[in-house]
């Protein structure tokens, strides 16, 4: 036998043992450890509302891990969660998740915004990943057919509508011109829909609805465009930076609506009442959560449990994008604790059939992956805090609005 032949062999054998340990390994998990992979927007446009969305997986793993792990079978699993920054960027977004793919990270957490989701959904379906988006709200995502999307939010269409029908309710009087200003991605431009179809619902004319490019810090001309209709309600459907253009550049224009603005997004944000202090007075935004949401669960107890639990780990009072966030990590262990797997199939399976109340009010999904059963809140900034004004109350609907120079 040759030295040439032996080492040949040895090889061979080195080469079959790696691949009979790669099989071996479970899919999703590293020895001891359930691995779950997130890429977020940690820097660029959109890296606040990222780091936000972080932080509340990251309050799940914590908890998780005190609680004494991921329960699968007869094992049990430390919970760890792998970043990357996708930069604010879709396509950076889509390429992560299938690296991740490759380090045998099955189970995603969902990126930022409709878009960076959109575009992951499409990898992970291809690559039999399953994810739980956080914060991608676009009804469309879940309108293309995928198997192996889930988000824990109520959709996009609901959340300047949820703004309508909360002003329907208690505002006296009641508003009946509105106007609509919108950013032209995705998310934003199906909010504005589901915002006027709401509006005419109600019996509120749509004076006008103007759209500005996504991540314009400038709506000076459509605004312009919308003060000679002197409309009740200024709605944005928006996210962080343009909502704070239009007030900041509502009140340069001198336009003071009787009903003041009312945004998706932007207005529970810390960043918002930081950056426009008294202007940001008495503007209206959709929610997914508050402190005041229904609902209970055994790892993080109620809303108000949670939001303390939150605030001694990281210091700072929870708003909703950390609390989505936890909800679809939440999520996700149920799911897999439910299958006594790791396996993706499975544990989509557990997925498409869980139906549970936790801090984050009801989760359950219907065919097409979203979580039409939650309802949002609406909240107020009053005295430089969000307030929530709508269903359930912590206090007072302020209305109407006093004009920018009175407050």
């Amino acid at each position: 036998m040759t030295r040439r032949f032996v080492i040949l062999v040895c090889c061979a054998l080195l080469l079959a043992g790696a691949c009979k340990g790669s099989e071996g390994e479970e899919a999703g998990a590293q020895g001891s450890t359930l691995q779950f992979g997130a890429a977020l927007s940690l820097t660029g446009q959109l890296s606040r509302e990222g780091i936000l969305t972080k932080d509340g997986y990251e309050y799940c793993k914590q908890v998780v891990n005190e609680e004494g792990g991921v329960e699968v079978g007869d094992k049990t699993y430390d919970l760890d969660i792998t970043y990357q920054d996708d930069k604010s960027t879709p396509d950076v977004a889509a390429q992560l998740v299938d690296q991740m793919n490759d380090d045998n990270v099955k189970f995603i957490l969902g990126p930022y915004g409709s878009s960076s989701t959109e575009a992951a959904s499409a990898v992970v379906e291809r690559n039999g990943q399953l994810m739980i988006s956080s914060a991608g709200a676009d009804d469309t995502i879940y309108e293309k057919g995928y198997q192996n999307t889930f988000g824990v939010l109520s959709p996009a269409s609901e959340y300047l509508a949820t703004i309508v029908k909360a002003v329907s309710d208690i505002a006296q009087p009641k508003p009946k011109t509105v106007a609509i200003l919108s950013a032209d991605d995705g998310f934003s431009k199906t909010a504005a829909e589901g915002g006027a179809a709401q509006a005419e619902e109600e019996g509120m004319e749509v004076v006008a609805t103007e759209f500005f490019a996504e991540g314009s810090t400038d709506v000076s001309a459509q605004l312009t465009k919308v003060k000679p209709l002197n409309p009740d309600l200024i709605l944005g459907s928006v996210h962080l930076e343009e909502g704070v253009a239009i007030i900041k550049q509502s009140e340069e224009l001198g336009i003071n609506p009787a009903g003041g603005f009312g945004e998706t997004v932007a207005p529970p944000t810390p960043d918002f009442i930081e950056t426009l202090g008294p202007a940001a007075e008495y503007t209206l935004g959709s929610s997914q959560w508050t402190p005041e949401t229904e609902g209970e669960d055994e790892l993080f107890g109620t809303a108000e449990d949670y939001a303390e639990g939150f605030e001694a780990a990281f210091g700072d009072t929870p708003e909703y994008h950390n609390a989505e966030a936890t909800a679809a990590c939440l999520a996700m262990i149920l799911a897999i604790e439910d299958a006594g797997s790791l396996e993706p199939e499975a544990v989509r399976e557990s997925l498409a059939n869980l139906d549970t109340e936790s801090f984050f009010g009801p989760i359950k999904f219907d065919e097409n992956g979203k979580n039409i059963y939650k309802p949002m809140q609406v909240i107020q900034i009053q005295d430089g805090k969000p307030v929530t004004v709508w269903p359930s109350a912590e206090g007072e609907l302020k209305w109407p609005a006093p004009p920018f120079d009175e407050r």
